[in-house]
């Protein structure tokens, strides 16, 4: 196993300039975590097959018969695990993206058995172009994470969203380190993912996510209500509203909201110009 070949910065597409609202930059906080500690782990690994002898001063039982088989079963160990918590990020991520007004007709159609992959495609059919590779790409990851905690599971693509890989193979080829997409849907299907499959799919999901958040990104005056809420902020904005002056009330507010939500400063302070001049 070597470090730093494929995967090592799975998010290398640049940003559109448009600062992003509070839902995306949690999930990038939450993937760039997870994707340093994967590298960081993945470096380990590579020490272990090199010969690195435990510590002394490490007080755990650690002596495996075969080093390379320990290092490859803990690093597909550690995949899965990074595959699960960026899944998880990912799902909370549309979930607060759907609750915006904009997004009621299709969650109209949702009940408590909709999956989180199903409502990642509703939203994705909604807001963008739902053939696109990194919508596939993005629902694998969440079928793959549904795979490695109920083993049972057999979640998987539709044919439609395999042949919309399948289509944008030479692109993907391209854009993610020679990523084979026949290679990554096999890897799936026997449950065996690698270091290039899911740094790939968390690329794709962070580019679908930063496509979905452009769709979305001018929020209107119901949208940042909501998420205010969602992120329980209309509280906090009561009380500063109370305890200072109408003029410094604004710019309260928005030091609070930089503090804690930075991604709802831009749509706070657009739609709040004149709210405390009186």
């Amino acid at each position: 196993m070597k470090a730093g070949s494929a995967g090592s910065s799975p998010d290398n597409a640049t940003n559109s300039g448009t600062s992003p609202i509070q839902p995306l930059r949690d999930f990038l906080v939450a993937v760039g975590e997870a994707v340093v500690n994967l590298n960081t782990v993945v470096v380990g690994l590579d020490a272990v097959e090199r010969g690195h002898e435990k510590p002394e001063t490490l007080s755990i039982s650690w002596n495996p018969q075969d080093r390379l088989a320990a290092a490859r079963k803990a690093r597909r160990f550690v995949l899965e695990a990074v595959l699960v918590r960026v899944a998880e990020a990912l799902a909370e991520f549309v979930w607060a993206t759907a609750h915006l007004p904009r997004f009621s007709s299709v969650r109209g159609n949702w009940n408590n058995n909709t999956s989180r992959a199903e409502r990642l495609a509703d939203v994705a059919k909604e807001a963008l172009d739902s053939g696109s590779h990194l919508v596939a790409g993005a629902l694998l990851l969440l079928h793959w994470r549904n795979r490695v905690v109920h083993p049972r599971s057999r979640a998987s693509l539709t044919p439609q969203q395999i042949r919309n890989l399948r289509s944008a193979s030479g692109e993907i080829e391209q854009s993610f380190a020679g990523l084979s997409v026949e290679r990554l849907l096999d890897d799936f299907e026997i449950g065996r993912p690698t270091l290039k499959d899911i740094s790939s799919l968390i690329a794709m999901s962070i580019r679908m996510a930063r496509e979905l958040d452009k769709a979305v990104n001018f929020l209107s005056c119901d949208e940042l209500d909501f998420m205010l809420e969602h992120y329980d902020l209309k509280a906090r904005i009561v009380q500063i509203e109370m305890q200072t002056t109408p003029a410094k009330r604004r710019a309260s507010v928005l030091r609070m909201l930089q503090s804690t939500a930075p991604g709802l400063v831009e749509a706070y302070s657009r739609l709040h110009r004149g709210d405390f001049t009186k």
